[in-house]
């Protein structure tokens, strides 16, 4: 998995980088690395684990950092809607940057 970095994301905004988007940047790498952690203690451990209420009652649960990493990944996609770096928004502007889009050879589509 690569690891982003600040200077990774501004190349990749290239003219469109202002110095207002580096909190965003900061952010998103700073939670880049906590869904890192999180992938690594998902990795090591099950899915599906033991819990037992207050009752006494054991039961089979998802494993509450699943959970998390869900979130985890919901915000990174936030943010770098944030940025303007999606996948949709980076065709949307390769298609209104050229016009009828005939000079599109990004293979998103085909993939």
């Amino acid at each position: 998995m690569a690891v982003p970095t600040a200077q990774k994301i501004r190349e990749h905004l290239g003219s469109k980088y202002r110095e207002s988007d580096e909190e965003l940047i900061q952010l998103y790498v700073e939670t880049h690395k906590f869904y890192r952690k999180l992938k690594k203690e998902v990795d090591k451990n099950p899915l599906m684990i033991e819990h037992t209420n207050k009752a006494g009652a054991t039961n089979i649960v998802k494993n509450p950092l699943t959970i998390e990493i869900t979130k985890t990944v919901q915000t990174l996609n936030n943010l770098l809607k944030s940025l303007g770096l999606t996948p949709a928004q980076r065709k949307k502007a390769v298609l209104s940057g050229s016009g009828d889009g005939s000079d599109d050879d990004d293979d998103f589509d085909d993939f």
